[in-house]
């Protein structure tokens, strides 16, 4: 009879968990803190070890280093009652069989025991140890969510962070890519090494080579110096390549055999440089669509997917939207200089009840709009301002004829730049664009100042 081990300091956490595995047939073993529980995996052998978090003495994660001491392939369950990211991540690259926040489904606590279980039957794989030293601290504001699909995300990113391989990141505009692409970078074995990103639409195609690949004096006109290009400059860190699906077919089979060949020429050049760097690749396109168009090659496209991230539109995931709000509150304040710390009622319904084609930038736009608007502490649903096509008719004098997605972005781009006051590096960053692409825009849509 397979045994199982319960470490939680709450003896009442602990009986509902007895009770729950009790009935599938188990031998349970309990212990109150760590020290007792990693005395527990000496003694008596557990299959499976259930750890809280938060103990007195040694924590959770202590616990699980050291059963990863004593045996390697124990499966070790992580249960908090804190949504935290970095804890998420921290746990499955140290080895953690899967993460929990309390309280714990009966139903889900047994399957995933069962998962567990049967892991140990059919795979011997190592599981690697992070040094105790291994610092979690991440770039600032990267990903909040507590909902399923983004907490699969988050233990995905533990697996994969740890190891070079090409990753593809599919989602809306709006959704986080590249903010998904700096979490993998940072919270994994490259954290020390350089990210580059290149934003693959906002350059032609001749430029866009000489971007990524370099290119030497003489090259073409106006190259009056040897340069070097993205990937040299990303070492062996990570490249992000923002809007895979805007290269040409030119580009495309240059990148494949960087990918194939892991090793460059600079334009003009005749010397190969090497690629170390992990690529990551993102875009909001259906690139299996573009393939079968004949505009995207098939050979690329699973080079770069060895492994894929797909995130969910805000939509899909308005459970999140509470953390989001006090998330962007708490990094707008600090911007800002303001003191908007409370949420007034209704307001996180209101906000629920949006469909959000913007998705999370969106929301963070609505949400700087209100502080700026707000004249007390209070996050007020006066001071919200949901935009919808229906609400650029009412307010703009074009005929409504002629509306377009065009007259949509030439609406939001000028009221981000106004909220900002025309600072175009903040306006860019909100936007999820580059600079040249924020001009460029300008310019298109003629705007001005007021």
């Amino acid at each position: 009879m397979e045994k199982i081990l319960i470490i939680d300091d709450d003896e009442w956490n602990r009986q509902i968990m007895k009770e729950t595995l009790r009935k599938e047939g188990y031998t349970l073993f309990e212990a109150a803190d760590g020290e007792s529980g990693l005395t527990s995996v000496r003694r008596d052998n557990p299959d499976v070890v259930i750890t809280d978090y938060l103990m007195p003495g040694i924590n959770g994660l202590e616990v699980l280093a050291e059963v990863k001491k004593i045996k390697t392939n124990l499966p070790v369950i992580l249960l908090t009652g804190f949504g935290d990211v970095g804890l998420t991540i921290k746990s499955i690259q140290m080895g953690a069989f899967d993460y929990l926040e309390k309280p714990v489904k009966p139903s889900q606590l047994k399957t995933i025991v069962r998962d567990a279980l049967n892991s140990v039957k059919v795979s011997n794989t190592t599981n690697e140890v992070i040094p105790e030293d291994f610092s979690t601290v991440l770039v600032d504001n990267l990903l909040v969510g507590r909902t399923p699909q983004m907490k699969e995300i988050f233990k995905n990113i533990g697996r994969i962070s740890m190891n070079k391989v090409n990753i593809l990141i599919q989602g809306e505009t709006g959704t986080g890519k590249e903010l998904i692409a700096r979490l993998i970078h940072f919270s994994g074995i490259t954290r020390e090494k350089p990210l580059v990103i290149v934003n693959c639409s906002a350059l032609t195609e001749s430029l866009l080579e000489s971007e990524l690949f370099g290119h030497v004096k003489g090259s073409f006109t106006g190259s009056i110096r040897d340069k070097a290009g993205k990937f040299e400059l990303a070492g062996e860190g990570t490249i992000f390549l923002d809007e895979i699906s805007e290269i040409s077919m030119n580009t495309q089979v240059k990148l494949l055999r960087v990918i194939q060949e892991l090793e460059f020429e600079k334009v003009g050049g005749e010397t190969s440089v090497p690629m170390k760097a992990r690529i990551i690749a993102a875009t909001n396109k259906d690139l299996e669509e573009l393939i079968k168009q004949g505009k995207f090659r098939e050979d690329l496209y699973y080079r770069l997917k060895v492994f894929t991230i797909n995130l969910p539109p805000l939509r899909e995931r308005k459970d999140d939207i509470r953390d989001l709000v006090i998330h962007f509150l708490h990094k707008l304040n600090k911007r800002f200089n303001k003191n908007v710390v409370k949420i007034g009622e209704g307001v996180i319904e209101m906000l629920q009840e949006h469909d959000w084609q913007g998705n999370v930038r969106e929301l963070e736009n609505t949400i700087l709009q209100a502080i700026v608007m707000s004249k007390s502490d209070v996050l007020e649903k006066d001071n919200i301002t949901l935009i919808t096509r229906k609400h650029i008719m009412q307010e703009s004098s074009m005929d409504m004829n002629f509306k377009t997605l065009a007259d949509l972005e030439k609406y939001h781009i000028k009221r981000v730049l106004d909220e900002l006051k025309w600072n175009k590096v903040e306006a860019a960053r909100f936007l999820d664009i580059t600079r040249p692409t924020l001009n460029a825009k300008i310019e298109k849509y003629e705007l001005v100042q007021d």
